[in-house]
């Protein structure tokens, strides 16, 4: 880093804590199908509904799952570079939401990027973003941890880290160019990966040059961060926006019941979360968490076995997967302890519920 480079500002977008918006949006961008994206939801611990509820909460470990089952979704021949560089033109900053308006409507670029690095979780983001400032540019640079996923090679990580930084980054492109509405080009774009095989289809198309095998994942633009007016600065209106994002990144919990909040959060880890944890995340003790339930005609017991047991019966409806690796996935050490678990729920084993009637396998 040159020594007149002046950090920004610096945010981590791989909040643990977000909707499945985000999720939705990419199924969507990469044209994939009901049938395929509801098997990539249930597959990832997730239930059918929440294909149909934006606003369903997920963990990151959870949209990571997905972004795999989408780069194995790809053509052999396809990289995950070309795909998402061919679809840049239908991302728009429009597609953040409220967050996005925020954005747009701000004062400055700095005011701008403030706003999408106070909500994460509205951004849906996989990477950690440095904003970096000299005299000659001003360099978003992106880097992301290595995701721990078990059933993935080292080959299929590698892929999906490659998917996670170019979305990322041109996510920001796009979003910088719904911003400032203007037509100065990016004056480089950086990636820490070897240039796909099959670069050349797009090669044509660039915004700007595009280096490969760099230190890091980056995006230049001419130096911009003073205090020049975006083209739609209005205090008002992002004022209000900053306000209904603020709500929305809290899950609007305050719609739900305690039951419905529950249910959610259980269903958002894989293995679920414990009853401390869930105590924790709700900002309630133990003792009020349960004591709440009650008062509903419930309790985490309950609600903690209802949600197993769904996610068993998804997780079975796909072959791939044995029954101890789904036992796993659902937090238990002991094959046998998920079989007697199973067993109380449904009457029969793992392995009878999946060769019973066809009418286990509907809807997949």
């Amino acid at each position: 880093m040159d020594t007149d480079t002046t950090v920004i500002s610096s945010g981590n977008l791989a909040t643990s804590r977000r909707t499945i918006t985000g999720v939705l949006g990419q199924l969507v961008l990469l044209s994939i199908d009901q049938q395929q994206a509801l098997a990539m939801l249930t597959d990832a611990g997730l239930p059918p509904r929440a294909l149909d509820e934006p606003d369903f909460p997920i963990s990151l470990q959870q949209e990571l799952a997905i972004c795999l089952s989408l780069v194995r979704s790809l053509e052999s021949k396809c990289s995950p570079t070309v795909r998402v560089f061919s679809v840049r033109k239908a991302m728009s900053i429009e597609n953040l939401g409220v967050l996005g308006m925020a954005m747009r409507h701000a004062a400055t670029p700095i005011a701008a990027l403030k706003a999408c690095l106070a909500y994460p979780q509205l951004s849906w983001g996989h990477s950690r973003l440095v904003v970096r400032h000299n005299s000659r540019a001003s360099e978003y640079a992106f880097s992301m941890q290595r995701p721990e996923l078990s059933n993935a090679s080292a080959e299929e990580i590698d892929r999906l880290m490659e998917y996670c930084l170019v979305l990322d980054l041109l996510t920001t492109l796009r979003n910088i160019e719904g911003i400032l509405e203007s037509s100065t080009a990016p004056l480089y774009i950086c990636f820490p990966f070897s240039q796909p095989a099959d670069w050349q289809e797009i090669s044509d198309e660039l915004p700007c040059p595009v280096h490969f095998s760099a230190a890091e994942a980056c995006l230049a633009y001419p130096a911009a961060y003073d205090d020049t007016p975006l083209p739609h600065s209005n205090p008002l209106v992002h004022k209000s926006y900053l306000s209904i994002a603020n709500k929305l990144s809290q899950m609007l919990e305050e719609d739900f019941s305690l039951t419905e909040r529950v249910t959610r959060w259980l269903w958002a880890y894989t293995p679920p979360l414990n009853r401390r944890e869930l105590a924790r995340l709700l900002s309630m003790s133990e003792r009020n968490l349960t004591r709440q339930l009650g008062k509903e005609g419930t309790s985490y017991a309950d609600l903690l076995a209802h949600v197993q047991e769904e996610r068993a019966k998804n997780f079975l409806r796909n072959p791939a997967l044995s029954v101890t690796e789904i036992g796993y996935r659902l937090g238990y050490a002991d094959p046998a302890a998920f079989s007697r678990a199973f067993t109380r729920w449904e009457g029969c084993s793992p392995l009878q519920w999946r060769n019973g009637s066809s009418t286990h396998n509907k809807g997949r």
